[in-house]
């Protein structure tokens, strides 16, 4: 009888030991679900608040920053959703009075001032932002979070600031290298932002001006290039008349 009972006892704790294992166990895995959700939250976010220092340095719509700041306040609201804090629910209190002076379908310029860096890196980061702000763009109008008359406005904006970069950044290689007498490189600078022009499919006031410049610069170009080796082929034929009439010399 006594027997039967210690084991008895041994299987219930054994089977209470299991019990207690598969608690454990699940709750290690909901830890770990809960941490990675919130890392992918709080990814999300960085690149969002990212994007929002970055666009103030562009000409961009009222409506984009309302975008971000609405897309700030959702990840905010699902971190504070997944592990609660004060912390969150104050910054989300922060996003509310933002957004409640945003006006969503407002697509006025918030500046129209922009000066393109000098720095190669901070140019190459301005670009990268802008593709950013439309991938951004685009998600949230694939969600519906966005009107798309905003969105046709807003993208056609980025891109064309996007297309602005990329030409000036060229034509001013150009200009620098035509400076440092290489004309065979300003050339090469000028064209490819010519190719870049030309490649749009739409034509609008700065296109058909920077295109006329691009070409007045290559026309230029392509005299002083035709001079030179006009002035190099007669520096060759005077020295081959030279070494001509030379005297032979004697061995």
């Amino acid at each position: 009888m006594l027997y039967t009972i210690i084991i008895s006892l041994i299987i219930l704790l054994a089977i209470l030991a299991v019990m207690i294992g598969a608690v454990q166990q699940h709750k290690q895995k909901q830890d770990i679900a809960r941490r990675q959700k919130l890392a992918k939250f709080r990814a999300a976010l960085e690149q969002v608040e990212d994007l929002l220092n970055m666009a103030s340095y562009f000409p961009i719509g009222k409506s984009m920053l309302a975008v971000l700041n609405s897309r700030a306040r959702e990840l905010l609201a699902g971190m504070d959703e997944v592990s609660p804090s004060d912390d969150y629910k104050a910054r989300i209190k922060d996003y509310d009075q933002r957004l409640q002076q945003m006006d969503r379908n407002d697509t006025s310029l918030i500046t129209e001032e922009f000066e393109l860096p000098h720095n190669d890196k901070q140019i190459i980061a301005m670009i990268n932002a802008l593709k950013r702000l439309r991938s951004a763009l685009r998600s949230e109008h694939a969600r519906g979070k966005v009107d798309s008359h905003v969105y046709t406005t807003e993208d056609a904006r980025l891109q064309k600031l996007q297309l602005k970069i990329s030409v000036e950044t060229l034509i001013r290689r150009g200009q620098n290298a035509y400076q440092g007498h290489m004309l065979g490189s300003a050339r090469q600078y000028y064209e490819k932002a010519q190719r870049t022009l030309e490649d749009q499919s739409y034509s609008d006031d700065y296109i058909e001006s920077r295109s006329a410049t691009i070409s007045q610069a290559l026309e230029q170009i392509t005299s002083e290039l035709r001079d030179v080796n006009t002035r190099d082929a007669a520096n060759r034929k005077q020295d081959e008349l030279e070494e001509l009439f030379q005297p032979k010399k004697k061995w």
